[in-house]
């Protein structure tokens, strides 16, 4: 009777269909996510849309004014807002990517050892089972006698007594392996379920996966084309601002796209600046006084562009003296040089000098350099030579004034 109540339970528990809800998986915090990144991009390119709305009007009317300079340049700044958007989503979905793949890599393990846990304790199941199938079936082979029959056929009470006790032992000895049997049960139960929700949730993560690569794919493909866009109107902006710049003199400087470069270049000077500061490194602490009064880098006074903006509303981060190349260029104070380099983008052939008290200038596009890094200049004294090298279309001399690496109004000290 046992026998046929614990082969009942079995089939029952067996036969069950299991339902199982799946895990949702999180990403690490980032500064935006994938979700407000879209939004963003979306919000770009309405704006985008609108400025070239702008653009088309002003080409049908052949005016190749500053208004039409003006939405050129609204255009490219939203260009690279476009593509730096979408460089964050990239770094976003690489990120998540990779959680994923770790995550699916640490699921897998995670299956094996299920299904070996599972298989060892079937194998357990297994075993016990057998045994107490064995003695169901020695029990029946042996008759089916009562206890009391077993008891009354007993030849003197110590055989009676011994005869009871081996009943009792028995009773508990099936007891005991019945009740392991149903343990065994459930625990294997319970880890098929655990092995069916890593299984979900494994293959949740694969379409998370495959989704995830395909919109970065996209996401590449949209920067490579952006970026193609934005060197076209680059192009046609700078070639604007040249023929503008014959008329005005005002713009010497030409628009760069290679944020990356641009973004090397004002770490180098933030460094520079902070280490002349701090007495550390090759560069010994500055010999001037900081006091913040310079004296103009040019024999002119005539600037072509001023701090902080072009009239066209583009960045302008100095001001710009329009002098003949080979004009001299002064150090507006007494200080040390902390940065001279020779470049073919940007800045060009440029010069920093520290003056103390965290008060710095920058001189480039300069076509030659007289001065050398930890040397101690004087106010007024020759540093270099102006020029037009870098992204300059003229000879000019473009001056800043940094307070601890930061660009500020030049008017404000000379």
């Amino acid at each position: 009777m046992v026998f046929k109540r614990s082969k009942g339970i079995l089939s029952i528990i067996f036969s069950l269909v299991l339902v199982f809800s799946t895990l949702s998986f999180s990403f690490a915090a980032q500064a935006k996510t994938t979700s407000e990144l879209r939004e963003e991009q979306s919000r770009i390119q309405k704006e985008i849309d609108a400025a070239q709305n702008k653009i088309d009007a002003l080409a049908a009317e052949k005016k190749e004014t500053e208004e039409y300079l003006v939405a050129l340049r609204e255009k490219i700044s939203l260009k690279q807002d476009e593509i730096n958007s979408l460089e964050d989503s990239k770094a976003a979905l690489q990120a998540e990517i990779n959680s994923i793949e770790d995550k699916i890599e640490k699921t897998e393990q995670q299956l094996i050892q299920i299904q070996e846990e599972i298989d060892k304790k079937q194998k357990e199941f297994d075993d016990t089972y057998e045994l107490y199938c064995q003695r169901l079936r020695a029990m029946y082979v042996s008759g089916s006698v009562s206890n009391l029959e077993v008891l009354l056929t007993c030849p003197d009470m110590s055989s009676m007594l011994t005869r009871s006790q081996m009943i009792k032992s028995v009773s508990q000895q099936d007891s005991e392996i019945l009740d392991d049997l149903m343990r065994k049960m459930e625990e294997i139960e319970e880890q098929k379920k655990e092995l069916e929700v890593k299984r979900n949730e494994l293959n949740e993560d694969k379409n998370n996966l495959e989704s995830d690569k395909k919109e970065l794919q996209e996401n590449i493909d949209k920067i490579e084309a952006s970026k193609r866009v934005l060197d076209d109107e680059a192009a046609e902006c700078n070639a604007l601002m040249r023929k503008l710049s014959s008329q005005t003199s005002e713009y010497l400087e030409m628009i760069e796209t290679n944020e990356e470069e641009l973004r090397e270049i004002e770490n180098e000077i933030r460094a520079a600046a902070n280490a002349a500061s701090q007495g550390s490194g090759q560069i010994p602490g500055s010999t001037g006084n900081g006091s913040g009064q310079l004296g103009y880098p040019t024999d002119s006074r005539s600037v072509s562009a001023g701090f902080p903006y072009y009239s066209s509303g583009g960045w302008h981060g100095g001001i710009d003296f329009p002098v003949p190349t080979g004009s001299n260029v002064y150090a507006a104070a007494s200080g040390t040089v902390i940065l001279v380099k020779y470049l073919t983008y940007s800045y060009g052939y440029y010069v920093m000098i520290d003056h103390g008290n965290g008060l710095s200038t920058l001189y480039a596009h300069n076509s030659a350099i007289n001065v050398s890094v930890g040397e101690s200049v004087s106010r007024g004294q020759v540093i270099a030579q102006s020029g037009s090298t870098g992204n300059s279309t003229g000879p000019h001399c473009h001056f800043e004034v940094r307070v601890n690496g930061t660009q500020v109004n030049p008017y404000n000290y000379l």
